[in-house]
């Protein structure tokens, strides 16, 4: 089994006890305690913005996924999609990815965020 199997398998059994973990918790009755055991079972919320930065349109389809965490800029993304599929995220090189960086700084989003 390869790791990438592995780790698939391994993150399913684990996102099933934590969401059973939730069931549990949505299932007590008395709001407050309810409200409790939601409130003290994650570790930490944080805030990460997702914008997408649409360069074209129709077939074929361009755009940027551009992700801030916190309001601080952590990674952009190509995706493609042509006429009745899914965003497909292309694979950059590290030139590549320095561009986008460099490309999305000049537009100046992260000041609106």
């Amino acid at each position: 089994m390869d790791n990438e199997t592995k780790h698939n398998i391994e993150g399913q059994a684990y996102s099933n006890n934590v969401i059973d973990s939730m069931k549990d918790m949505l299932d007590i009755k008395d709001d407050e305690e309810k409200q409790e055991a939601v409130f003290n079972y994650g570790l930490s919320i944080s805030k990460q913005t997702v914008i997408n930065y649409l360069i074209s349109y129709g077939g074929p389809s361009y755009r940027l996924q551009i992700t801030f965490d916190e309001g601080r800029m952590v990674k952009v993304v190509p995706q493609y999609q042509d006429w009745f599929t899914e965003w497909v995220t292309i694979p950059t090189t590290s030139k590549q990815n320095t561009i986008l960086i460099n490309f999305v700084n000049e537009l100046g989003i992260e000041q609106t965020i």
